[in-house]
């Protein structure tokens, strides 16, 4: 559970606190935006240096742009792409064990899984994490949502690595290729619901991308990591490596994406960029 909602925080040293964002130097300038898709209202107004960094920027780089959510035939695609086939139900697709797994997961949320059977398991499973989430008043605007507002007033263009389409395609494509195995890493860690919560909104706050790395634990889903992770990782690094130079550009994407041999701060160390973690 988790680790799923890591994809849809506060350590101290020297009187510094360091942030969810790194700086970038070398043949091109960037700066890379750790985000968490959601936050709690207190949250803001953020540190600062977000506001600062972002003033540097010449282009903002998301995972999705939001004013997609504002076509009315883009939400009808988005909400049929969730829904199965009239008939069907949600109890059909999967097993008796996974199916509990997601029993386990509604009952965190407070609602009962019957409301919720027109739903394909997958969107069932991001469903209840997020109600969740909310319970523990993760009911604000995440980071990307914020710094895409702040960008659109200040005049700085945005620029999409997909669309909220294909990222729905994606957790339809790894539901149809590994089923209950997807439901069951989606749904994993359900007792420690509380204190995941709290470890992720600490490890957001202080930029610790390995910890979460860590706690979500793919060691078990090396296909679930790669279509989620390193897939999209190479492709957003291709696009990034061929922007106009003597720019800036920020990127703001999940903050998971910073971590391991193919996280976005590994591939630009390796690219022959220095990599360095802004503190306020």
């Amino acid at each position: 559970m988790y680790r799923f909602l890591l994809f849809l925080t506060l350590s101290l040293a020297s009187q510094t606190f360091a942030v969810s964002i790194w700086h970038v130097q070398g043949e091109r300038e960037f700066y890379l935006f750790g985000t968490i898709h959601v936050l709690k209202p207190e949250s803001y107004p953020l540190p600062i240096v977000y506001n600062e960094t972002l003033a540097k920027c010449d282009a903002l780089w998301l995972e999705a742009d939001s004013d997609e959510l504002k076509d009315a035939n883009v939400m009808q695609a988005l909400q049929q792409a969730m829904l199965l086939p009239v008939g069907q139900t949600l109890k059909a697709q999967m097993s008796d064990d996974a199916y509990q797994q997601l029993e386990m997961l509604a009952d965190k949320a407070n609602i009962s899984l019957k409301l919720l059977q027109g739903l394909k398991p997958w969107a069932a499973a991001n469903q209840l994490t997020l109600m969740i989430f909310q319970q523990y008043g993760f009911t604000g605007d995440g980071l990307d949502i914020y710094l895409q507002k702040v960008a659109k007033r200040r005049g700085i263009p945005i620029q999409a690595f997909e669309t909220f389409i294909w990222q729905l395609n994606m957790f339809d494509d790894l539901a149809t290729s590994y089923g209950d195995d997807f439901i069951e890493f989606s749904t994993a860690d359900m007792e420690n619901v509380e204190q995941l919560v709290s470890d992720l909104y600490s490890q957001w706050l202080s930029g610790d991308y390995q910890a979460m790395y860590t706690q979500a634990a793919f060691d078990n889903y090396p296909e679930v990591e790669a279509a989620m992770l390193s897939q999209r990782n190479a492709k957003w690094m291709k696009a990034l490596l061929t922007t106009e130079q003597g720019t800036t550009q920020c990127v703001a994407v999940g903050t998971l994406h910073m971590a391991a041999e193919h996280g976005l701060v590994n591939q630009f160390k390796m690219a022959g960029y220095k990599v360095t973690q802004v503190s306020h």
